[in-house]
């Protein structure tokens, strides 16, 4: 018969979208990437970006064939158990540790696993040995239904009361809660011997102005960059099937940054262990599961294999604290300006980093430093295109830092 009636068809099963982006904050709140959040903000901070990974099926020549929905599952009585494997590879990549090929391996690397049916409930923690506050450091959750949550924000200091420095000055003595890494699921019943292919999930800083680069720049654009890296725009765009599993994978990452010195959601090149970018994705020309164009990274299998190790992708970043907010606001590619609109109708321009709401003076006091940041700003205004013009939203009359 075939799907969706059986696995008869089924060639391979994937894990989408591809490359997964979440973001952290300060903010116990969180919504999912994808979904309408109605407020970008609650409780006075950016909420998390939490990331729903979803399974396909694929057949022959890499036909899509459906969507496994939690509700199919569960009418074939099969079991998923999710699972996260995430690193935090920026300390480590700073005192020029060498990787040894894994991120457990170094002083100043950490990294977690967790199953979604493991005690914690898929639950990552990780340790940084010889660092003050870093014993137990939240790196997320994988759920059962495929939903991973990013930790909240957080500094891991190895010196108890050491200063969280400006950028560019990066320091292997302060670790934060952001990662990267494999999201990977199994199946029990009929789908059990399939192949299933991984995701990657990027846990990055927050994005505070959604929309308003709903077109990126081709030089700054990780999606621009990938696609023609990759090739992205060959081969056929197949069925509905296909479409929508291409569309999601394109999604996550429309909004990221491409490899722009040092990058705000991956680290290619600049700063980065990345010395070929081609080496960590899965190549359609050698391997017949993956489609022309498709922008899913492999994981490393040995010290000897091409592919990605978790922490490797973000290694080369900055912390979130510093990442261009102290040197180059309004010249990132996430397009965050200095200055934006109060609202629709007044003409007055505002600096997004004043600390008093009601002081629109260009010499207004404002966020400058990174203990400043690290502690604040996710209680600055979102950012949105209102007819075409950049207005604070989500800042109210008294909301001063």
């Amino acid at each position: 018969m075939g799907f969706p009636n059986d696995f008869s068809d089924v060639v391979v099963l994937k894990i989408h979208p591809a490359i997964g982006i979440a973001r952290i904050s300060k903010n116990d709140d969180y919504f999912v990437f994808g979904t309408d959040p109605g407020t970008y903000k609650s409780n006075g901070l950016m909420k998390r970006q939490a990331v729903q990974f979803r399974i396909f099926a694929y057949g022959q020549n890499g036909i899509g064939l459906g969507e496994l929905t939690p509700a199919f599952l569960s009418s074939l009585n099969i079991r998923a158990v999710w699972s996260a494997h995430v690193a935090n590879r920026k300390c480590a990549y700073t005192a020029r540790e060498p990787d040894h090929n894994l991120p457990d391996a170094e002083q100043r690397a950490f990294s977690a696993k967790a199953s979604s049916d493991d005690p914690q409930q898929g639950k990552l923690f990780g340790q940084l040995p010889g660092f003050a506050e870093g014993g137990s450091i939240p790196l997320g959750q994988i759920t059962s239904t495929g939903l991973f949550i990013p930790p909240k924000a957080g500094v891991f200091r190895e010196i108890p009361g050491e200063a969280v420095p400006n950028y560019p000055n990066f320091t292997p003595g302060i670790a934060d809660s952001t990662s990267d890494g494999i999201i990977r699921v199994t199946l029990d019943g009929p789908a059990q011997q399939l192949p299933i292919l991984p995701a990657w999930i990027v846990v990055a800083p927050g994005d505070y102005s959604p929309d308003v680069n709903p077109e990126p720049v081709a030089s700054e654009s990780l999606l621009v960059s990938l696609k023609a890296l990759l090739g992205s725009n060959a081969g056929g765009t197949g069925n509905a099937h296909n479409q929508t599993a291409r569309a999601i994978d394109e999604m996550a990452i429309l909004p990221a940054t491409g490899d722009w010195n040092p990058g705000f959601e991956i680290s290619f090149g600049f700063r980065s262990e990345v010395t070929d970018v081609r080496s960590l994705f899965y190549n359609s020309q050698t391997d017949p599961l993956i489609l022309a164009g498709e922008m899913r990274i492999r994981p490393k299998a040995s010290a000897s294999d091409t592919g990605a190790i978790p922490g490797q992708l973000t290694s080369g970043l900055c912390s979130p604290w510093q990442t261009d907010f102290t040197a180059c606001t309004g010249y990132w590619a996430e397009n965050l300006p200095t200055t934006a609109f109060l609202d629709e109708a007044d003409q007055t321009p505002v600096r997004i980093y004043r600390k008093e709401y009601s002081n629109f003076s260009p010499s207004a006091p404002r966020l400058r430093d990174g203990d400043d940041f690290e502690r604040n700003q996710d209680k600055i205004g979102v950012v949105r295109m209102v007819n075409g013009k950049a207005i604070e939203t989500e800042r109210n009359p008294g909301d001063d830092i």
